[in-house]
């Protein structure tokens, strides 16, 4: 049995919905590796599926389809990625206004534990200085309190095609020091336990401390809250730590997304090379193709 990512690679939720519950029912999901091409078959069958990680800005076009999910014999969770950013960084994710009623749905619907929050990727601008951040997540700490109890962040990784877009788009971005990241994480961890809110450090290890945790993103000892079988609970035992970047702490998953696919459009973002061609790509998949890959129509 294994985890279905879904996905550090796009936004299935927000923009693939349809298409993945027609890959549920299909049972099978085609992945083409980004690192190679090498394709392989990925079961949905609830059999072979201990639970569905979902990684979103934007849930609300899946929670139609969430009962029938259920229904099917599927466990899943949330990473909802809730930054209350500026337009010009988040050209098109939804207001905090739309946010709040997805999560407050969810929630109601099911329980707290299908919710984790991520407050990601720190971003840092001549306007968006700690400050800001700090000013900005006690304010999204207030709104997610009743909602969750757990938040998941990071600092940006900047990759070679993030500088990219990042000096076209963002001209003012830094990259901070260490130890200013230290400063603001430790301030974040103050305000996120005011409101019982554990802060778990991704991909950083640097920033764990008495009040900051390492993160695990795919978390076996999460998704026992999750699962509704001893055979899943079972398998979860047997998952190996199967990092995906330094200091990631995730444990193993099949990731089903393909880059280039996500139409928020971030400057920061690490899954869209370029946000015109992730548009132009977002046209050509079509519901009933067996791959999210935009190369991999039938």
């Amino acid at each position: 049995m294994h985890v279905i990512s879904a996905s550090r690679r796009t936004d299935i939720p927000a923009f693939h919905a349809q298409w993945f519950m027609t890959r549920i029912r299909a049972g099978h999901v085609r992945v083409i590796s980004p690192f190679g091409g090498r394709q392989f078959t990925v079961s949905l069958e609830p059999q072979d599926v201990i639970a569905i990680v979902f990684w979103t800005k934007d849930a609300g076009p899946l929670l139609e389809h969430l009962d029938q999910l259920r229904a099917a014999g599927h466990c899943f969770t949330f990473l909802y990625t809730i930054n209350n950013y500026p337009r010009w960084l988040e050209p098109r994710v939804p207001d905090r206004g739309h946010t709040m009623q997805v999560v407050k749905a969810l929630v109601e619907r099911f329980s707290p534990q299908v919710l984790r929050w991520r407050y990601d990727t720190i971003v840092l601008t001549d306007s968006l200085d700690s400050q800001w951040h700090i000013n900005n997540f006690r304010e999204l700490c207030c709104d997610l309190a009743p909602y969750t109890s757990q938040c998941v962040f990071s600092f940006c990784d900047y990759y070679r095609k993030t500088i990219r877009n990042m000096e076209q788009r963002v001209p003012d971005y830094r990259i901070p020091e260490q130890d200013e990241c230290r400063d603001l994480a430790a301030a974040m961890a103050v305000t996120a336990a005011e409101y019982g809110i554990t802060l778990s450090s991704c991909s950083h290890d640097f920033l764990v401390s008495d009040r900051i945790t390492k993160a695990r993103c795919i978390d076996p000892t999460f998704l026992r809250g999750v699962v509704d079988s001893e055979e899943r609970l079972l398998a979860l035992d047997t998952l190996k730590t199967t990092p995906t970047r330094r200091d990631c702490g995730c444990a193993a998953s099949r990731d089903i997304g393909a880059y280039d696919t996500c139409g928020h459009g971030c400057a920061y973002c690490y899954a869209n090379s370029d946000p015109a061609r992730a548009a132009e790509n977002l046209g050509r998949i079509t519901l009933f193709q067996d791959c999210l890959h935009p190369r991999a129509v039938k």
